[in-house]
């Protein structure tokens, strides 16, 4: 597992989030995906992580294209569609600070939905 991917998932479970399922088996714009699960409260509200694959990556290997991470509430239909998910950060640059806000942003969904 990529070292920010570790970072993120540390800090989603420090933040009441478990990862209850992976996929790779995704469209090339999409690396993997990650289904994640409340454990504290609104118990059960279920999120998707998403690695973005950049739409000018050439390589191989789709690992080495992830640029930026969405969290949606549904799979959506395209590359254009998931950046506008409830929050999109990028890889580059202080990943920690960005991951903070990712967190921050779908900490604050959490606690403003409704069933």
């Amino acid at each position: 597992m990529q070292t920010y991917k570790k970072m993120l998932l540390q800090k989603l479970t420090d933040n009441g989030w478990e990862m209850i399922s992976q996929s790779s088996a995704c469209d090339w714009w999409l690396e993997e995906y990650w289904t994640i699960k409340s454990v504290r409260n609104h118990w059960g509200l279920e999120l998707l992580v998403l690695f973005l694959v950049d739409p000018q990556f050439e390589g191989q290997h789709k690992n080495q294209g992830v640029r930026s991470i969405t969290v949606t509430t549904e799979m959506p239909s395209d590359w254009i569609a998931a950046e506008n998910g409830l929050a999109l950060i990028t890889i580059i640059g202080s990943f920690e600070k960005q991951a903070d806000h990712l967190l921050e942003t779908i900490n604050y969904y959490r606690s403003t939905a409704t069933d």
